[in-house]
């Protein structure tokens, strides 16, 4: 059976719009810098992120159906209107269309939390925009990504925490593999806001900078791709660890992928962790340690560069190796681990040079 393949892809992030800053700012591992936030989303007097750089939701797609749009969102339509280039992919009658796979934690938190303090401050409970209404939808960018861009195929939102950008890769494969669709996005996103600052506060304490952004590939199938194969997902598998102990469960999930990609652990030219804060990451990095050896850790920019991305870490961990210059043919693992339990990882064959410096 014929594996997935990815064609294009692009991002915004802290770098900037589209693939090239991220490319450069990771191949020279130079971290983007912190800022301030916007007024209304400082949960702490001297906190700063790492977000997209002068990033407004009308600015960036225009004023037509874009009010009350949430950040989330914006990011998401953005990315994919530069990994199409501004136009959807040609299709031929009985064409199967373009679909989105999108990963995020739960939507837009913060305008979850605007539109119930809305309706409580309200003189009725119903008294919120209606504009605001369509962010309650946990599928509210992927769909709004479709729907700008004209995108005919499956549209689906996974929420897996850390692991969301690993899991939309796996159900596009999926997707494309059960002939669902002609070509897939997959992706995960994540907003910065005052919200979720106060969320990561509270679980991880002051020391964590935020990031945000959003990364989607294209993927079609290795047969009849019709765009340049930058890379072949050769596997993804994921399972929840018991609580605390990631150690097992990521050691295990590594093994399964690799056996199913038929690749050796020694063969692995790049192994890629996602960074979590706290006790998920510093197992994560002791399972890379005993599996693999310093070269191959070092291979590609860390994540970290970009802040805690949460849901939209395992996009940029693809984004990393897909950056890296190397001979094509050779393999590369992403893993990730979630506080909340969930481990996986992805093993990928990088068949080009990487980007250009």
């Amino acid at each position: 059976m014929s594996t997935a393949v990815i064609t294009a892809w692009s991002a915004v992030s802290p770098y900037g719009t589209g693939r090239a800053p991220l490319a450069a700012g990771l191949r020279t591992r130079t971290a983007p810098p912190e800022s301030a936030g916007p007024e209304e989303w400082t949960a702490q007097p001297a906190a700063t992120a790492r977000v997209v750089p002068g990033f407004e939701v009308r600015e960036a797609l225009g004023k037509v159906g874009t009010r009350g749009m949430d950040r989330l969102t914006g990011l998401t339509a953005v990315t994919v209107r530069e990994v199409l280039s501004g136009e959807p992919p040609a299709g031929e009658e009985g064409d199967l269309g373009t679909g989105i796979v999108l990963g995020t934690a739960s939507g837009s938190i913060q305008g979850f939390m605007e539109f119930t303090k809305a309706s409580l401050e309200g003189e009725r409970p119903i008294d919120v925009m209606p504009s605001r209404i369509p962010n309650m939808a946990m599928n509210r960018a992927a769909s709004a990504g479709a729907i700008r861009h004209a995108l005919k195929g499956p549209n689906t939102t996974v929420a897996a925490g850390r692991l969301s950008g690993l899991v939309a890769l796996e159900q596009a494969c999926r997707l494309l593999a059960d002939g669902r669709a002609q070509r897939m996005l997959a992706g995960s996103a994540e907003e910065f806001s005052a919200t979720r600052a106060h969320l990561t506060r509270a679980a991880h304490g002051g020391g964590v900078v935020l990031g945000e952004g959003c990364v989607m590939v294209l993927l079609e199938d290795g047969d009849t791709a019709t765009g340049e194969p930058l890379a072949e997902v050769l596997s993804v598998h994921h399972r929840v660890a018991p609580p605390g102990e990631f150690t097992a469960a990521l050691t295990a999930a590594v093994r399964a992928a690799l056996a199913e990609a038929g690749v050796p652990s020694g063969a692995v030219w790049a192994a890629v962790p996602g960074e979590a804060p706290g006790p998920a990451g510093e197992q994560e990095r002791r399972v890379h340690e005993e599996l693999f050896p310093a070269e191959v850790r070092a291979r590609t920019a860390s994540v970290a560069l970009l802040g805690e991305t949460a849901a939209a870490t395992g996009a940029y961990q693809l984004a990393a190796l897909l950056a890296e210059p190397g001979e094509p043919g050779r393999i590369a693992l992403i893993t990730a681990t979630d506080p909340d339990g969930p481990v996986g990882c992805a093993v990928l064959r990088l068949l080009t040079e990487g980007e250009a410096a």
